[in-house]
């Protein structure tokens, strides 16, 4: 009994005794992380049948991947390709207007809806909603730089989007600098 007292108090008084039961508890929780992550994914089967594998069978079919293809003449179109498919087969999944704004394809400020405005890098339907909102209270864009209005849209956004958007379908974008056709005749 006596040798168990003089064994407990140099293991109290040792500094390993901190860094071990950290190491007991960095264990602990990796297992109580690794229960709930199988326990959260209990439901949701991989297509094999079996829930304690990893990865579909080679026999499920895979999904169709959505690739954008640039044309040097105009917009990109986006095509599904089902991967055990020919590329002859390849379909458009979705019409030219929802793809990304590009230059030759720009987006329309005073007449997009949200799913236009979208096609704007870094523009979902909050801050879609947020440019058409803005552009009820004006009537309508007079400039490119009236976007600057809208929460989050700042300088650098502004500089990437110039390229990409327009005010109307008949006139060119405009940063309100002289000599820009929006800016009005001059003289």
């Amino acid at each position: 009994m006596l040798k168990l007292a003089a064994l407990l108090a140099r293991v109290r008084g040792s500094t390993w005794l901190v860094l071990v039961a950290k190491g007991v508890l960095a264990c602990a929780a990796l297992l109580v992380l690794a229960w709930i992550g199988r326990a959260a994914t209990a439901g949701a089967s991989p297509s094999s049948g079996d829930p304690g594998a990893p990865f579909a069978s080679a026999a499920a079919p895979l999904p169709p991947v959505h690739v954008t293809l640039a044309s040097g003449s105009g917009a990109g179109s986006e095509v599904a390709v089902d991967a055990g498919a020919s590329p002859a087969a390849a379909a458009p999944a979705r019409p030219a207007s929802t793809a990304r704004a590009t230059v030759d394809a720009p987006v329309f400020l005073n007449e997009a809806s949200v799913d236009e405005l979208r096609r704007l890098p870094g523009v979902g339907p909050k801050r879609a909603e947020a440019i058409l909102a803005l552009r009820q209270r004006l009537g309508r864009f007079r400039r490119v730089e009236d976007l600057l209005r809208v929460k989050g849209v700042g300088r650098a956004t502004l500089k990437k989007w110039r390229p990409l958007v327009r005010l109307d379908a008949d006139r060119p974008a405009s940063g309100g600098l002289p000599g820009d056709l929006d800016a009005g005749p001059s003289g």
